[in-house]
């Protein structure tokens, strides 16, 4: 009897998977089919699928051991060994990342190119080749080179860029204290960055942490101990002849 009630129960859930499986299937035909205004809905979902991966999501610069602007790419050829036996290798073009400078948007834009590229740079410019290229030089990484922009940053040299929400005073009336009577007696200083070998620090800094990031020794105030009994030397006193 146990044996012939489990068949009967693995039976009916088989029954009962394939009945799910077809009505699953008919309701994804009956979903395809149907048109939204006349137009078919499979149709529609392509075109917006094409257009978020092409558009969307679309690399100016193809991956791989290729130039930016010319599309050049390693070839095969053949190396041989002493006894004249041949076989293939892979030639790669000489790609390099650089930063060219950019006429027309007065920045210097980051680009992998072949170093022959270079010279046809210098012979048609950069943005004529971008073009054939089919590559928008706004939308790679750059370094800006305007004047108003560098003087700017020679003005305010090894200051610390500071968000326009923290100038106007923003954070302060979000997240200020709540306690009127603490926000009175608070002592603290506003939070301010530093640069240190090439990190930004944030912190409240005194006398002494501001030498420190600056490179200077601090001074030695501990005064010398000596014990009783001992000769010591006074060097403070200008020595006479």
């Amino acid at each position: 009897m146990m044996g012939r009630s489990s068949s009967f129960a693995m039976k009916s859930s088989l029954l009962l998977n394939a009945l799910l499986a077809v009505i699953a299937l008919g309701a994804l035909v009956s979903f395809r089919t149907s048109t939204i205004e006349g137009e078919n809905l499979e149709a529609v979902m392509s075109t917006i699928s094409r257009d978020v991966a092409v558009h969307g999501r679309k690399n100016q610069i193809a991956s791989g051991r290729r130039c930016g602007l010319t599309g050049k790419s390693g070839t095969t050829a053949y190396k041989y060994c002493f006894s004249h036996k041949r076989a293939t290798k892979r030639q790669h073009p000489n790609i390099q990342q650089k930063y060219v400078y950019w006429p027309e948007g007065q920045r210097m834009v980051k680009i992998k190119l072949s170093t022959s590229a270079l010279k046809s740079i210098d012979k048609k410019g950069l943005q004529v080749m971008a073009n054939e290229a089919g590559i928008d030089l706004n939308k790679l990484p750059f370094k800006d080179m305007r004047p108003e922009r560098l003087e700017y940053k020679e003005k305010h040299k090894m200051e610390v860029p500071v968000s326009k929400k923290w100038v106007s005073g923003y954070y302060k009336k979000q997240h200020r204290m709540k306690n009127a009577e603490k926000l009175a007696a608070s002592k603290k200083t506003p939070l301010e960055g530093k640069y240190y070998h090439g990190r930004v620090l944030f912190g409240r800094f005194n006398e002494d942490h501001m030498r420190q990031i600056n490179d200077i020794p601090l001074e030695d105030t501990t005064e010398k101990v000596y014990e009783e009994g001992l000769d010591v030397e006074d060097t403070s006193a200008p020595a006479t002849a």
